[in-house]
């Protein structure tokens, strides 16, 4: 699992190199179908089913679909933002907007401790976004509330992931996923000027193997594990590597300063995180 957070952390860096080269839409498909490409000669190897229920479906698609919309606000926040503060802010609200979904729509209880996490994260998110110098137009502007919008998405891909794990596996289930998501990005992505990417350079490819493959096919993969294994909430704290990693990596190839809102905001996210994953 740690190595799987590692391959996310540095994707921040790879999707902001990556964002010079092509469109959003373009790089969601091609890095979706790429993951389900890779993905493929796995469940060959292991034997998988790829048999899916019209019950199953119904939540394959919906966590294609939400892939898909996840995939759209990171690759966007990323060109416009920077990427270090959009590591930091998604792998940090994430886990609170579990906890939210999770109490509002399924039930689960809030305790006391979950509630200083709440608060604790939404104090976080502020201070990385540094919300009291934009304007409300200045949010899109910035990339920062793609990456607010990305945090929120990616719970519901924790939740559905959580759901289905006693009826289906979960390399079936990632390989659907990719494909649902490369199926539904395909529209948008056909229409874009620079849809066929095989002429890029070297620097292209490399990020964009480690962003597909790497942080895509392997990364999200074990991500799903821990969901189906530990439960939403619980794999969602397997996050709280990734902050510090995505920071780092974008200073050190991006030349990104760590300024001390950022850290401020990172501490009160990362205590958060672990705030609510406290044992009572």
């Amino acid at each position: 699992m740690a190595l799987a957070m590692i391959t996310w952390g540095i994707s921040w860096t790879n999707a902001k190199i990556l964002g010079d080269y092509a469109h959003p839409y373009t790089l969601m498909f091609w890095r979706f179908f790429t993951g389900a490409v890779a993905l493929f000669p796995i469940l060959l190897v292991l034997k998988e089913k790829l048999k899916c229920s019209l019950y199953l479906f119904k939540y394959v698609l919906l966590n294609g679909l939400f892939l898909a919309t996840y995939n759209y606000f990171y690759f966007r926040g990323t060109q416009l933002g920077l990427a270090g503060a959009g590591g930091v802010l998604v792998t940090t609200l994430n886990p609170i907007f579990t906890v939210m979904i999770t109490a509002l729509f399924f039930q689960a209880k809030l305790r006391t401790k979950d509630i200083a996490g709440l608060l604790l994260g939404l104090i976080g998110g502020v201070l990385i976004m540094r919300i009291w110098e934009l304007e409300a137009s200045e949010l899109f502007a910035s990339g920062n509330m793609h990456f607010v919008m990305g945090a929120f998405t990616w719970a519901f891909v924790t939740i559905i992931a959580s759901k289905v794990k006693n009826n289906m596996g979960f390399l079936p289930f990632s390989f659907w996923s990719f494909l649902i998501a490369s199926v539904l990005s395909l529209p948008l992505a056909a229409g874009q000027p620079d849809f066929y990417i095989f002429s890029h350079d070297s620097i292209f490819w490399i990020n964009f193997f480690l962003v597909s493959v790497g942080a895509m096919t392997f990364g999200t993969t074990v991500y799903f594990i821990a969901a189906m294994e530990l439960g939403s909430e619980k794999a969602s704290a397997f996050i709280f590597s990734v902050p510090a990693i995505a920071m780092v990596t974008a200073m050190i190839y991006l030349g990104e300063k760590l300024t001390l809102t950022t850290v401020a905001g990172m501490l009160c996210g990362m205590t958060a995180v672990y705030l609510i994953n406290k044992k009572s």
